[in-house]
């Protein structure tokens, strides 16, 4: 299992679901789900489209007929990330639900704090790539016979085809397959890097530590101040999609003393405030900043860089049944002297919104 916290570009999600909005920022929202919930039988299938990409929710039990409606609800969706939270269900629903986003080229996620297991572990299998935060859980157990409770050897050997299909090693089928049904396997980093189960690790965001890729990926540690602007835009999209607590333990850090904040001259404190009123409004947010859309100058020799770009949004308020989304411009200016970045600057302006409705 490698650990991968700068982004997510829809298809790549990561580099590439921000490359789709950031690696933490999906871990952190997927439990947003701003949309219609459609009933998919005992599951349940939330879907949002957001700029190019659609985030898809799944939740509850697999039952008979779920594959087929899953299929059909996303069958003219090019670009998505489908985030699983259940314990499972019908073996061949799964499997099913996998095979579709395997075809399909989505990526598969389980969010923090959710687990899933059973045969939502092998519809997460078909993601590409595979996504699940340091908090989740992924578990496998051996086919049964649901009329009986016993392990079936028919039930084993579909399911042996179908990760060997995935591309996955005969070690995966076996560490799949290996608990009773009675019991659970939760996949482990070392059991995915043992077994060939490529899966890109999500981990929590550090409020304690500064606003940059974690140490234990030293291939997301750029050496150009260009880079690091880049790469801090990048992640401060994926802290506003935060938690509100996450968000008011970052903002202080973010900002110089003095910052030019959409043509005012505020001090970090007011700044803080300001965005405060906003996260306190709509409590649940995701945002998305649009591929290609990044532009960073810098003047290396005073340590000073302007940054620009698009970001798509949705935000949500189930205290006041509202949500609304759109798409923002946005434009930084930081300064990096004898200390880490600081943002000095900061304006923008909304390119297009939805009007807001009910949430339903």
């Amino acid at each position: 299992m490698r650990s991968n916290l700068t982004s997510l570009d829809w298809v790549e999600l990561g580099r590439s679901i921000a490359e789709l909005a950031g690696a933490r920022l999906i871990s952190t929202a997927v439990a947003i789900v701003v949309g219609s919930w459609l009933p998919c039988h005992a599951a349940e299938l939330a879907i949002h489209p957001l700029g190019e990409f659609t985030f898809i929710d799944v939740s509850g039990n697999f039952e008979k007929g779920d594959a087929s409606l899953f299929a059909e609800r996303t069958a003219n969706v090019p670009k998505a990330i489908v985030a699983l939270r259940s314990d499972g269900g019908s073996l061949l629903a799964g499997i099913s639900i996998g095979e579709t986003i395997r075809s399909r080229g989505f990526a598969t996620l389980v969010p923090a704090n959710s687990r899933c297991a059973s045969a939502c572990a092998l519809a997460w299998l078909g993601g590409t790539p595979r996504y699940m935060a340091a908090s989740a859980q992924v578990g496998f157990h051996a086919a049964y016979d649901s009329s009986s409770g016993n392990e079936t050897g028919v039930g084993n050997a579909i399911l042996g085809a179908y990760v060997n299909k995935l591309g996955l090693s005969y070690s995966a089928v076996i560490y799949i397959t290996q608990a009773s049904p009675a019991s659970m396997t939760w996949l482990s980093a070392e059991d995915a890097k043992k077994n060939d189960i490529e899966v890109k690790l999500l981990e929590p965001f550090k409020t304690g530590s500064a606003l940059a890729p974690s140490q234990a990926d030293p291939s997301h540690s750029p050496s150009s101040l260009r880079a690091k602007v880049s790469e801090f835009v990048r992640l401060l999209f994926t802290v506003w999609s935060g938690p509100n607590d996450k968000v008011a333990a970052v903002l202080p850090r973010l900002y110089s003393v003095h910052v030019l904040f959409y043509g005012r001259d505020l001090s970090d404190n007011e700044v803080v405030a300001d965005k405060m009123k906003s996260i306190n409004r709509w409590p649940q947010r995701l945002y998305k900043m649009r591929e290609g859309s990044l532009t960073v100058e810098c003047n290396e020799a005073v340590g000073s860089c302007k940054a620009s770009g698009i970001v798509d949004w949705m935000v949500r308020s189930p205290a006041r049944n509202a949500q609304g989304s759109g798409s923002s411009s946005f434009e930084y200016t930081f300064e990096m002297r004898d200390g880490p970045l600081r943002i000095t600057a900061e304006g923008g302006s909304v390119i297009s919104r939805l009007p807001t409705t009910a949430i339903r």
